[in-house]
């Protein structure tokens, strides 16, 4: 799967001008935020961690995350425990590392017991960064471990590296994002007993209480947990999935995601002043507790005497692809609209697969002298003549 968006951009009504800086704000630093004083759960699944490499992208990670006062559990197996030790250098404990036997532990509850949750408690408060492992180096063994502990836990994340690395379809293109309800579809397409063994752990830690879980290759991991688009799959339970207003506090993600839309090459360039002045009119679409999967724009100031909207900034993730987002995005902007008592909404684009979007949802292909003559001020012919614009009556 690339990393475009799936609705690409409806062209808004930012006039010429070309970017001189981009927002401060940056993705990773979205995430920091975001993990800030939680606790996230890392697995490395066997083979994963039996080489150096393994390590090359979760060092840079548990850095950052240590920094942020993020608190980390690595759970790995004995053959791999040496080779983490060593790459974390200072980061390392320096007690001796936890032990588990998951296959004897699992009989009995609560597990982990009480006391290996203190342990792992004290662990964390001394250094943020704590290591456990089980006692043998059974794939599933140690995926059953780390989803029960994860569980008990109640950890914010919980991250599986498996080489392998994040689902698939049937043509090869991976899955970035999976929804509880199509756990069962998509256990139907994975033969390998281990990686179903992943998708079912994931889908006891979401039920358990966990905010959501990743399957990536060890190689992506910084990526997954610090852009947008991310580099493995992504689980969770979508149930606070919907589209509503943004509030100030989401200004900067969403600045990001227009700068992101922008640098693909799907929304229309904006200067920073020009992102600004979209902002009041911007919805998102947030899933439970990650971050927004979609934004878009109901743009009714310079058409206030005509009582008439422009739909901009329609953007969403490639890794939400498949989930309504941006119609429901839409919806929400219509009912907006509708709620002005506006005459119609229109949109602008100059990409085809936004266009295909906007005339299946009911939007009437119309010329440029349909829409507000203001619309084009500042706009170049040829321009013009390369757009695709759309209409819905609202009275």
């Amino acid at each position: 799967m690339t990393s475009r968006a799936s609705v690409p951009a409806t062209n808004g009504s930012a006039g010429k001008g070309a970017l001189r800086s981009a927002p401060r704000f940056s993705e990773k630093s979205f995430y920091l935020e975001e993990f800030y004083g939680k606790s996230l759960l890392f697995a490395l699944i066997p083979p994963a961690g039996n080489r150096i490499s393994d390590y090359n992208s979760l060092i840079p990670t548990l850095r950052e995350l240590k920094r942020n006062q993020t608190r980390c559990i690595i759970i790995v197996s004995p053959t791999a425990l040496p080779k983490l030790s060593k790459r974390m250098g200072r980061m390392a404990p320096s007690k001796p590392v936890p032990v588990f036997d998951p296959s004897r532990g699992m009989r009995t509850r609560p597990y982990p017991p009480d006391s290996a949750v203190t342990r792992i408690w004290e662990g964390l408060r001394a250094a943020s960064v704590v290591i456990a492992s089980t006692n043998h180096d059974d794939p599933e063994d140690l995926t059953v471990f780390a989803q029960e502990l994860a569980s008990r836990l109640q950890t914010f994340k919980l991250i599986f590296l498996d080489p392998q690395g994040g689902l698939t379809n049937r043509s090869g293109q991976r899955l970035s994002f999976v929804e509880t309800k199509r756990i069962r579809e998509t256990l139907n397409r994975v033969r390998s007993r281990l990686r179903r063994a992943v998708v079912r752990a994931a889908d006891r830690a979401l039920k358990d209480g966990v905010g959501s879980v990743n399957l990536v290759a060890p190689r992506g991991v910084y990526e997954e947990l610090f852009n947008f688009i991310g580099a493995g799959t992504l689980f969770t339970e979508m149930k606070y999935g919907e589209a509503r207003p943004i509030s100030i506090d989401d200004f900067e993600e969403v600045e990001a995601l227009i700068q992101r839309g922008q640098n693909e090459g799907f929304l229309l360039e904006r200067t920073p002043d020009q992102i600004a002045e979209l902002l009041p009119s911007c919805f998102g679409y947030r899933v439970g507790d990650e971050h927004l999967a979609g934004i878009c724009a109901l743009l009714t100031e310079p058409y206030r005497r005509e009582r008439v909207g422009e739909i901009t900034a329609l953007y969403t993730l490639t890794r939400f692809q498949g989930e309504g987002v941006a119609v429901e995005l839409v919806k929400e902007v219509v009912e907006e609209a509708q709620a002005r008592m506006l005459r119609y909404v229109f949109a602008c684009t100059s990409e085809e697969h936004a266009a295909r979007f906007f005339g299946r949802i009911g939007f009437r292909r119309v010329n440029a002298a349909d829409v507000p003559v203001s619309k084009w001020r500042g706009y170049d012919r040829g321009r013009i003549a390369r757009l695709s614009i759309f209409r819905y009556e609202l009275d």
